[in-house]
């Protein structure tokens, strides 16, 4: 019973180990066979294969076993749209190797804490498969909660109350073993102890795969949202537009009618109010005129139409620019940019009661472009490390710091007293 119970260790072990690097693998690249049943089979054999070997008690056999199981699998079942096949293996190769490490580190943990507590279990079978299930713990562990977020390519950082679950979980995991523990003390050996220690480390396993794909859902989540946020910046965006344009195209359709009436005023000479009929066309055509701010067309009309809205809302608007160029930067993400920011200042400003102002200031810096927005502003809300508008949205400030990384930049809030302040820079 006791060699069943040795082979049964090795199974468990190498199902775990697999498993977790099935898991890697199927979150990181692409499969190469829809069919599922195709990697369900892949797993048996890694399992049946490393399993056969540990049975001839050759460690050097065993490492090289894993590197070639490791090494095919990630070869032959996965891919990357990239086709950086030697990164894929060496990658997979090197998560095989931390989990080694970090198995170890769980059987020193376990030798020290049997020492200090003047533990000796008697057992040889008991106490290797005690060896087996908390090394197993702690490597599942340390995956979920370190290696797995390093190695990701692009993953939201995890919240504090996520690591609160995973120690919370830790912790009973631990309990339930040192119960087990105290049972092999007192001389009650039972081969049942050994299961309730599989699954200890089956419920920890899947238990934090199933946090880590709902952290993933809320992570995509918030990315479609920030879409659809962004998407409606530019619909807005492109709506106002068309405004403006067919307000162009009605003044353009009575263009001959004010051109009569001008043309009258100066035959009846009436240059006064001559005057002042072309002043008031002028005025009619100014909000659709762009100003030259910075001389990237997308922004001048962005700008001229956030200024037309500010001095609607009584908010006072100045920009200072030197001579710049913004033409590296796309126009969607000119929109994303300025549009959300400037936004954002808008409804800050509109909460003063007095003072209500906006100042922006491009500059350019070595090889760098760096814009400071100003506002006005009243009490501020923050949210992991981040203003939240009046509104409880925080998805604007999301788009803008993705438009910015395509441009290796960076960018830096602050409140001081009644000002907000933001500075960007890009390169």
């Amino acid at each position: 019973m006791d060699r069943i119970l040795l082979i049964m260790c090795s199974g468990f072990s190498c199902f775990i180990i697999t498993e977790i690097l099935f898991q890697f693998m199927n979150g990181r690249y692409e499969k190469r066979c829809q069919k599922k049943y195709v990697y369900f089979f892949a797993k048996i054999i890694v399992i049946l294969s490393i399993v056969f070997v540990n049975l001839l008690n050759n460690s050097i056999l065993n490492l090289s076993a894993w590197c070639i199981a490791v090494g095919m699998s990630a070869f032959f079942l996965y891919y990357e749209h990239v086709g950086r096949t030697l990164k894929r293996v060496l990658e997979c190769e090197a998560l095989a190797l931390c989990m080694c490490v970090c198995e170890s580190l769980g059987v020193i943990l376990l030798q020290w804490m049997l020492q200090v507590l003047n533990i000796k279990i008697t057992n040889a079978v008991m106490l290797h498969c005690l060896k087996v299930a908390f090394s197993k713990i702690i490597l599942i562990f340390l995956y979920y909660m370190f290696i797995n977020r390093l190695m990701k390519r692009k993953y939201s950082s995890p919240s504090n109350t996520q690591y609160v679950i995973y120690l919370i979980m830790l912790g009973y995991s631990l309990v339930n073993m040192v119960i087990i523990v105290e049972y092999f003390v007192q001389g009650q050996e039972s081969y049942l102890c050994a299961v309730n220690m599989g699954c200890i480390v089956l419920a920890d396993l899947y238990l934090l795969h199933y946090l880590k794909i709902a952290d993933e859902k809320n992570y995509y989540e918030n990315q479609v949202k920030a879409l659809e946020q962004q998407a409606n910046v530019q619909y807005g965006y492109y709506l106002q537009q068309t405004r403006k344009y067919e307000k162009t195209v009605q003044i353009l359709h009575d263009v001959k009618k004010h051109m009569k009436a001008i043309e009258d005023l100066f035959m009846t000479e009436q240059r006064q109010k001559a005057k002042e009929y072309t002043n008031e066309i002028g005025d009619m055509l100014k909000p659709l005129i762009p100003v030259e701010y910075t001389g990237n067309p997308i922004l001048d009309i962005l700008l001229t139409d956030k200024q037309v809205f500010m001095k609607d809302k009584n908010i006072l608007f100045d920009i200072k620019t030197d001579s710049v160029n913004l033409d590296f930067i796309a126009p969607i993400d000119i929109t994303t940019i300025f549009g959300n920011l400037l936004d954002n200042a808008i409804e800050a400003a509109e909460q003063v009661e007095d003072d209500k102002y906006v100042f922006i200031k491009i500059t350019s810096y070595r090889q760098m472009i760096v814009v400071k927005i100003e506002n006005s502003c009243g009490k501020v809300k923050w949210k992991n490390g981040y203003p939240v508008s009046q509104k409880g949205r925080g998805i604007g400030i999301l788009n803008v710091l993705s438009s910015i990384e395509k441009y290796d930049g960076n960018i830096k809030l602050k409140q001081e007293g009644e000002r907000f302040i933001v500075e960007l820079f890009l390169n």
